[in-house]
């Protein structure tokens, strides 16, 4: 969950907030992870869809599997990647917050992603086992697709994304 021992107490603030429990254990980084200065512009994001054993916010019952759950963004949310998808890529400048973010909350597996391309053919990324892990900043605004701890390989945010105990909004 946090990459130095000083941002531990808000990425579990967080998993508290989006699961409803305590987790069951904290985990590092490896010391060579970092959340890149800048991505590739993928497009609008259009969904993500992952997997996690949160309480349901509805019934407050916490599920006896992880429950599969797809969430469909609002205007205004953006999908960059990490790998150049074509020549023509743009390449943007990641916000600081997010690139500075002391620590990150695992939200759960992400099954896959979907955005569509700037013109307008949507793409779908598919998780592949074993399944990326579904990662957002303390202050919610960002979510990271992040493969064995070690790769970033998706980002998103803008509009009004936000991680809360109802689950992810925006």
């Amino acid at each position: 969950m946090s990459r130095t021992s000083d941002g531990a107490a808000e990425a579990i603030a967080k998993y508290q907030e989006f699961h409803r429990y305590d987790p069951k254990k904290v985990g590092w980084f490896p010391a060579s992870f970092c959340v890149p200065d800048r991505v590739y512009l993928a497009g609008k994001a259009v969904n993500v869809r992952y997997r996690s054993a949160k309480v349901d916010p509805e019934t407050l019952r916490r599920p006896r599997k992880p429950v599969d759950y797809i969430h469909d963004h609002d205007a205004g949310v953006t999908c960059y990647v990490t790998h150049q998808p074509d020549m023509d890529a743009v390449e943007v400048d990641v916000p600081r917050t997010f690139v500075e973010a002391k620590s990150l909350t695992r939200l759960g597996y992400c099954l896959g992603f979907c955005f569509e391309d700037p013109e307008g053919e949507r793409c779908e990324a598919e998780g592949r086992a074993p399944l990326p892990d579904l990662y957002t900043t303390p202050d919610g605004k960002c979510l990271l697709v992040i493969q064995g701890r070690k790769t970033v390989l998706a980002m998103m945010w803008g509009g009004a994304l936000g991680v809360f105990g109802r689950g992810i909004d925006g």
